[in-house]
């Protein structure tokens, strides 16, 4: 075989291995974290690996090292880049993107601070990481609105307490 060849079986090879050995959850250190943020950040994840666990790994990663207003900026421009690059463009949702980047932000300011960023995650994620919190303050006709997907509503059952 031509070394050309040779050469392209091997970064096929190791495109592989990088969506093999990519954690979502379960972190036991914080460079499997950075290793799901530079993934989703260059969809080197399939979509369909990257859980609404995966999120919140990746939005309490920004908001480790970024002030509020940019962690969100940054977590919407990085979802719909992802989005457009695995062809789900109808995926991203204001409302939900900013309640969640307001509710970890709180979270992460309040929530085992003297813990490493992987076990605050993995806390994190165990407790908060389901529905339960959208439902809690978002009726579902709310948040199924187009509106509720194009720009931040208020909750219409609970409002925010942060």
């Amino acid at each position: 075989m031509p070394a050309d060849g040779i050469q392209a079986r091997l970064r096929a090879a190791r495109r592989l291995i990088s969506f093999i050995v990519i954690k979502t959850t379960a972190f036991t250190n914080d460079d499997e974290v950075a290793a799901l943020v530079q993934a989703f950040e260059t969809a080197k994840i399939p979509a369909a690996d990257f859980s609404h666990r995966a999120h919140i790994a990746v939005a309490l990663s920004y908001l480790e090292r970024l002030p509020a207003d940019d962690a969100l900026a940054r977590m919407r421009q990085s979802i719909v880049a992802f989005a457009r690059h695995h062809g789900v463009n109808h995926l991203y949702h204001e409302t939900l993107t900013t309640f969640w980047m307001r509710l970890l932000g709180h979270l992460s300011a309040l929530y085992r601070v003297n813990l490493p960023l992987w076990r605050r995650i993995n806390l994190i994620v165990e407790r908060w990481g389901n529905r339960t919190p959208v439902d809690a303050h978002f009726s579902p006709e709310l948040i199924g609105s187009a509106a509720a997907r194009e720009r931040w509503i208020e909750p219409d059952r609970l409002p925010l307490p942060f």
